[in-house]
Formats: C-alpha cells, structure tokens, sequence
C-alpha cells in the first residue's frame, strides 16, 4: 500500500487569551501566527514538500502577503472560517470569497475552527469538494467522535457529495496523532504510532497551528503542556518527522490532490 502524508496547518489568529475571556485583538492574533506561518513555510521550502493551510478569513485579510506565498510555493489554500473566535453559518461562502479574492484560486477545502460539527450541504451548495473537520477520537470536552471513521469517506451516496478527511487515529484506543500528541509523545513514540496509523489506512493526517511555532512563555493563559516542545524546538522536531517520514517512501501530497483520487 502506498503511503501518504496529508500534512496540514490551521492558518488563524492566536486568541487563546480571547478563549480564556481576555481582551486580545484579532490584529494582536494575526501579528503572533504571522510569525509562526513565516517559519512553517521556511520549513516546508528546506524540505522541498507541499502542505495545506487552513486559513481563516481575519488572517487572510490582514497577512495576503502570506497567502500569497503560500500559492506561490506550491501549497494549497483551503477556508477556516472568518474568525476563529466566533464561527457564523456564512462563513462558509465568505470565507471563500475572501481568500479566492486574494489567491485566484478555487477553493476546495474546508476545516471548521476547532474541529466542531459542520454543515455538509452548505459545504456543497458552495461548491467544496471536502472537509477534514472531524478528529475520530473521544477527548473530554472537545470531541465524541469514537464511533466515526477512520479512513476518508463521502459524506452519503450521492456522487457530489462532500468528501471527509478524518485526521489520523491509531486503530488501539484511537489515540489521535494531531498537534497536541506530537508536542507531548517522546518522538520515537508518535513516529511509531503513525507508522500504525498509515500501515492500516495508508495515509497520515495531522495538523498544527501557526502560533506553537512561536514564543509562548509570555502567555500564562497557554497550558504548559502545549508550550512543551514549542517555538523553534517544534520546528526541529516537525522537520525530524519530515525526513523520518521520506525513510518510509511517504508521498506528502495535499488535501485536493488526495480527494481528487477518490471514485465518484
């Protein structure tokens, strides 16, 4: 079975201090992530491989210099929302229209901010061919997602329908191989399960956050166990992944590449 890695980035402002009932700016959010996208796409240029962003329609708005780059490299531009603090049900069509505007691309994908519910028919009357908002884990106070597929699936039978992309799950207990696990697993173990992972499904899924890439000792609402192994030492460690990952004759491809291999 061929392997492929689907490795994507959700592009938002930081508003953990906004999360945590603060007063922090989207402008003050969009200034830190900048920082953290500026390092991904050094990263991802070193490492001569594609990836997908995630990016919602504040970022876009306020970093186009950015986006820009990141068609300009080769990656893919897919919607998160408008504000990552506060979803609307029309996001869905304007966060389209705003990174389209910008990228004069189409826009295919979707990831709804914080991995929560979404509406497939509003995804399909706005013409996106998937949507990996779903992490098929149980985690207390985020997700219930346990009984849910693991492998990309289409949303029912119609040949139009949406495509879902689950991010990765190891088939024992379904431990999700996403950002927090790759920050707070020792190396050799998360390599391990996601070595499982793509031996079952043959892909790897996972994502990350423009902001754990940058300095955040600064902020005492950020818990430490997503501070660990973050900064530049999370850009060591995601560049390690990267090239272990090349040993396994992985193909890194991106979201609309992957969705556009599977059967109407």
């Amino acid at each position: 079975m061929k392997k492929q890695v689907l490795l994507s980035f959700d592009i938002e402002e930081f508003d953990f201090p906004r999360e945590k009932g603060q007063q922090f700016s989207v402008e003050e959010g969009v200034k830190v992530s900048k920082v953290g996208a500026e390092k991904i796409l050094k990263l991802l240029e070193k490492e001569h491989i594609k990836a997908t962003f995630f990016v919602t329609g504040n970022f876009a708005k306020l970093a186009p210099q950015i986006i820009k780059k990141m068609i300009k490299d080769g990656h893919e531009v897919a919607a998160h929302g408008v504000d990552h603090f506060s979803p609307e049900k029309n996001d869905i069509k304007q966060a389209k229209l705003i990174l389209k505007s910008i990228t004069k691309k189409e826009v295919l994908g979707w990831r709804q901010p914080r991995m929560q519910k979404i509406d497939y028919e509003e995804l399909s009357r706005h013409g996106y061919l998937y949507d990996s908002s779903v992490n098929p884990a149980f985690i207390p106070g985020r997700y219930n997602n346990a009984n849910v597929s693991r492998i990309p699936y289409r949303t029912n039978q119609n040949s139009n329908s949406i495509i879902e992309i689950p991010a990765s799950v190891v088939t024992f207990m379904r431990i999700p191989l996403f950002w927090l696990a790759f920050h707070n697993f020792p190396f050799w173990f998360y390599f391990t399960l996601a070595k499982m992972s793509m031996k079952k499904t043959g892909l790897l899924v996972t994502y990350f956050h423009p902001w754990e890439f940058t300095n955040l000792t600064k902020y005492d609402v950020v818990p430490w166990y997503i501070k660990r192994n973050s900064n530049d030492k999370l850009v060591k460690r995601l560049g390690k992944l990267i090239r272990k990952l090349k040993t396994e004759n992985c193909d890194f491809v991106t979201f609309s590449e992957y969705a556009s291999t599977i059967e109407k």
